[in-house]
């Protein structure tokens, strides 16, 4: 085949797509143009079945939204529930329509039961308003009993009858030739009752835990220790402020003098109160568990230009 024969076969082919493209597009517009005028007129279910043929025969999200109002419209709720949720599920729908959908679609579910149909793949449903539906396929029914019919790729076909509940999603199978619908299996005869195995022996008693005492007067001196840390650094920082002026006065102001001396004294007397309540505190914390008598005493003395504290316990 020459090039030029090659090119000449692909523009006839691809004049006939554009030809058959256009045919589609004009039955696709001629059903929604009957679609609108009957939703004008209020025949809302001639305008959903109206935008259902313009759907099939040019399927577009927007027109499966039109066809879900005007089934809504109907009082086709489980219709109306379906082409909400094919609109979401197909590509292409505007926000405004999608949002649109969502709410309408959270507002129908309760009303409804909901189905999935899993298995045998290949199989077809029928049931209500769904006509030989291609298995696996999920749909949404109103509230009761609902025939289910079951066409296998073999011919065979299985049917049954499903009670849906509103607001709950119903599995449906094929299995073992019979239609099975989830959460309702055939009742047994319960089986014998097993003796019951040996008792196991006790176990021994754990000695109760005592409550810690000790260990909370330790928190207490920590806490106390930190107090006490914390006014020693205080005093501390005075006695260097006091120092200072001392030296520069030429270590002539008496006052500086005492305020130092004072200063330096407090600032012992809280550290080594701090370092004795740290001390105690450690002790009885980690002494608490062991020996609930324990007993600790201790002393402070301040003397001039220093402190002096006796620990016993």
């Amino acid at each position: 085949m020459t090039s030029s024969l090659r090119a000449s076969t692909l523009a006839i082919a691809l004049a006939g797509l554009f030809a058959a493209s256009n045919a589609h597009a004009d039955e696709a517009a001629d059903w929604d143009k009957k679609a609108r005028t009957a939703f004008e007129n209020k025949d809302y279910a001639t305008a959903a079945g109206a935008f259902e043929e313009a759907y099939r025969v040019k399927p577009h999200p927007a027109t499966k939204y039109n066809a879900a109002l005007a089934w809504e419209k109907a009082g086709e709720l489980a219709r109306a529930a379906d082409a909400f949720e094919a609109a979401l599920n197909a590509d292409g729908l505007d926000d405004g329509r999608a949002s649109a959908a969502r709410t309408r679609l959270s507002v129908l579910k309760p009303m409804l039961g909901y189905v999935f149909v899993e298995k045998p793949i290949g199989a077809t449903v029928s049931v209500a308003h769904v006509n030989d539906a291609p298995v696996p396929v999920r749909f949404h029914l109103a509230p009761g009993t609902h025939k289910v019919l079951i066409k296998r790729r073999d011919g065979t076909v299985a049917e049954q009858s499903v009670v849906l509940k509103a607001g709950t999603t119903t599995n449906v199978a094929v299995e073992g030739g019979d239609l099975a619908q989830a959460g309702a299996e055939p009742t047994r005869a319960p089986p014998p009752a097993a003796a019951p195995p040996p008792a196991a022996p006790p176990k021994p008693e754990r000695p109760k835990t005592q409550s810690c005492s000790s260990c909370t007067w330790g928190y207490v001196a920590l806490g106390t220790g930190v107090v006490a840390a914390g006014a020693g650094v205080f005093f501390g920082v005075r006695t260097l402020s006091a120092k200072k002026d001392f030296d520069d006065s030429g270590k002539t102001d008496a006052d500086a003098h005492d305020r130092a001396v004072q200063s330096r004294t407090l600032a012992n007397v809280a550290f080594g109160a701090a370092a004795v309540a740290g001390g105690l505190g450690l002790y009885l914390i980690l002494s608490g568990g062991s020996d609930e008598k324990a007993a600790a005493a201790w002393s402070l003395e301040a003397r001039p230009g220093g402190v002096s504290t006796t620990l016993s316990f």
